[in-house]
């Protein structure tokens, strides 16, 4: 931790008149997987998980992040001065925060790096506090590191059209149709982007995505960026991103469609009083993917299946491998097999460190003996720009019982949640709940499922919609070609943990809504207690093996 930098900050926090600052985990863009080198809240806790946002106080750091990261958190800060909020999945980060605040309270909230959605949500909890929010136009930490902040080279390609499915130009029309007669569309979400102009890049690690804005109205798309985009189409017009605020500006008497999650409250500013605002749902273009893109995304889940079958031959060699050892032959298989990017580190667990959900940093020291389990989370992008995302929990020789028993009960959970067939009004929650409802009839309470079922997975490794949990958001419907991960998985603290995950397809079957998977790679065979199954679930566990690829 930088101290000069903590000094920094509570000078900062003094000279604007404040209690506290939020510092956050993501850029201007609002990205998920933000380069280290750009993400504050790393520089001022030394956590490097994706997701996590800070609370600075004079006296606190607190470090909020979702369950996935409890154990990964605590290792990461052994510093007295950071306390790790752990919040649990009954809970939100702005509940958690809420309860941080106290009455009278002066928070600092950057403005280009807070969604409109969170920045209206939290400002309605504070008043009930008494408390205020000034809005900072600069990020101090990032300020403060400038000298040191790297510049990105984009290159940005095309997608083919054999593999998109459908033209930009044709996007256009089909976002036109839906719009009407006279609209404006701000587009700030990097995978919208990505999306109607058929480009990617993987210049920014762990991402298919460019830097830009959009603009989309009854005449054009006016893209913003200052990367050198090849050409889009017809319809696209092209200027640097600086010129995006005044275009904004000179929106007048018109509607505008936003997403609330997606449009900082900086950008959200901008836009004339005049103006009439509605709520956009233009990312549900991109969740429904065509048949084009499923066929690509078969062609690639193949590839990321026949790199994982590496680790499967290391496994059941006489050779005694670190975790590192596994993490770089898989990331290696994956590039031979066409992989130019992963679309998040690979996760390389060994022992009792299965039990860190996201778990970053693969040792070379710590060595995968006879007993220990390997959970194995990974994904990549090949020529299309999709995501590929699979998990499979090996073991190094024999297993014992208990790890059977929690193996087991896992795939019983799959099973379960992948061979429903769906009635029409059933939803992504109901999902969820198959599987985390057979999980809790068949362990202990010593393991939790402590992370959603699923997520939606495309030009981003976390696409949403769709959403696969317990909460409010997942009660939608399940529509025909989306495309999300079905993981349930159970963790217990120093023993380890489990987790069996598909990317699959909704697709219809007669009245019905099924589920095809992408990835076919079989089910670790010694550690499946037969005897835990019932005939339904031994059907459907064997359909799934004679089905699966040979390794």
């Amino acid at each position: 931790m930088d101290t000069l930098l903590i000094e920094y900050l509570k000078d900062f926090l003094s000279k604007n008149d404040l209690d506290g600052l939020i510092i956050n985990s993501t850029n201007e863009f609002l990205v998920e997987y933000n380069l280290l080198e750009l993400n504050s809240r790393y520089y001022v806790t030394n956590f490097t998980g994706s997701m996590g946002d800070v609370l600075f106080t004079n006296n606190k750091i607190y470090l909020f992040v979702d369950s996935r990261y409890h154990q990964q958190a605590e290792n990461q800060t052994k510093n007295e001065y950071v306390e790790v909020v752990k919040i649990p999945l009954t809970q939100t980060y702005l509940e958690a925060l809420t309860e941080k605040i106290t009455p009278y309270f002066r928070l600092g909230v950057v403005s280009k790096k807070t969604s409109k959605k969170f920045y209206d949500e939290l400002m309605k909890n504070l008043s009930q506090k008494s408390s205020s929010i000034k809005l900072i136009n600069i990020d101090p930490v990032m300020e403060y590191k400038k000298d040191s902040i790297p510049k990105i080279n984009y290159e940005v390609f095309p997608v083919n059209i054999t593999i998109a499915g459908v033209s930009s130009d044709e996007k256009y029309n089909q976002i036109k149709e839906y719009a009407g007669k006279k609209f404006n569309i701000l587009v700030t979400s990097l995978e919208d982007i990505a999306y109607i102009t058929n480009l990617r890049s993987y210049s920014f690690k762990y991402s298919a995505i460019f830097p830009a804005k959009a603009i989309i109205n009854e005449e054009c798309v006016k893209i913003y960026s200052d990367c050198e985009l090849p050409d889009i189409g017809e319809k696209y017009k092209v200027f640097p991103l600086s010129e995006f605020e005044n275009s904004l500006k000179e929106i007048n008497n018109s509607e505008i469609y936003i997403d609330e999650n997606g449009l900082t409250i900086a950008d959200y500013l901008l836009i004339n009083k005049s103006n009439k605002i509605l709520q956009g749902h233009l990312n549900l273009f991109k969740t429904v993917k065509n048949d084009n893109e499923i066929a690509h995304l078969n062609t690639c889940f193949e590839r990321s299946d026949d790199a994982l079958k590496v680790i499967y031959k290391m496994l059941h060699s006489d050779t005694i491998y670190s975790e590192y050892d596994y993490y770089d032959a898989l990331v290696k298989a994956l590039k031979k097999n066409g992989a130019l990017s992963l679309s998040f580190k690979p996760i390389v667990a060994g022992g009792a460190n299965s039990s860190i959900i996201h778990y970053s940093t693969p040792s070379k020291e710590k060595m995968i003996n006879e007993g220990d389990l390997l959970l194995i989370d990974y994904g990549a992008y090949y020529e299309g720009g999709y995501a590929t995302d699979t998990t499979r929990t090996f073991i190094k020789g024999t297993p014992n019982q208990e790890q059977k028993v929690a193996y087991t009960a896992v795939l019983k959970a799959f099973l379960n949640a992948y061979y429903e067939k769906y009635d029409k009004k059933d939803t992504y929650y109901k999902i969820d709940n198959i599987a985390r409802e057979t999980i809790n009839k068949s362990i202990s309470e010593d393991f939790k499922f402590a992370h959603s079922t699923g997520h939606g997975v495309g030009i981003s490794v976390h696409e949403n919609p769709p959403k696969v949990s317990s909460g409010n958001t997942s009660k939608t419907k399940i529509i025909e070609n989306t495309v999300f991960s079905i993981e349930p998985g159970v963790y217990k603290e120093g023993w380890g943990g489990i987790r069996l995950e598909n990317t699959v397809c909704a697709v219809k079957d007669e009245d019905k809504t099924v589920m095809h998977s992408f990835s076919r790679f079989p089910f670790e065979i010694d550690l499946v207690d037969i005897s835990m199954l019932n005939d339904y679930e031994k059907y459907y566990y064997m359909k799934w093996q004679a089905n699966a690829c040979i390794i």
